[in-house]
């Protein structure tokens, strides 16, 4: 089965996840929004994402990383640029990446600092097909203007509920 799903939220995507897998379906791979699902025992994994340390779309230390996760007995499914999505069979017990206050804190940072530079490099390209879209001013050029600006605000959109998030955490370190 295929579902698709595309959204700037970590949260919401793994809690999709998790809730597909109780219903017997387990991710087995991902492409640009498109998940593809194969029957499972319901609940048989926890998903967790994870965003890794790094710089724009590159990631540091990622084979540590996965030889660390694989010493955990966590399965690291997929990865598209720095995004990872893990799972670890559900009767090993609780699954979570990050289980203290300040390591969240810096994995909301890292993908709130991740969206803000696609941001950059999205306002580059918005601006770019609004002056095409003045210049030319035909549908395609006004649409792709349009669906760049859409995208634009969706990206801040998740950036402001990292925001959010963070300010959540650290008021339960205060």
């Amino acid at each position: 089965m295929i579902q698709w799903k595309f959204t700037f939220d970590k949260d919401e995507e793994q809690d999709w996840l998790n809730d597909y897998c109780r219903e017997g379906w387990a991710m087995a791979g991902f492409f640009a929004g498109l998940v593809m699902f194969v029957p499972c025992r319901p609940g048989e994994f926890i998903y967790q994402i994870d965003l890794l340390p790094g710089a724009g779309l590159r990631a540091d230390d990622y084979e540590d990383y996965v030889s660390f996760m694989r010493d955990m007995d966590v399965e690291v499914l997929q990865r598209w640029g720095r995004w990872v999505y893990l799972r670890k069979r559900a009767e090993d017990g609780p699954f979570e990446v990050y289980t203290d206050t300040d390591s969240k804190i810096q994995l909301y940072r890292r993908i709130r600092n991740m969206f803000l530079w696609v941001v950059c490099v999205n306002s580059v390209c918005c601006l770019n097909l609004v002056l095409q879209a003045v210049h030319f001013n035909t549908l395609l050029t006004r649409c792709s203007a349009a669906a760049a600006a859409l995208m634009l605000l969706a990206i801040l959109r998740g950036a402001r509920k990292c925001t959010r998030k963070i300010q959540e955490l650290e008021r339960l370190t205060q």
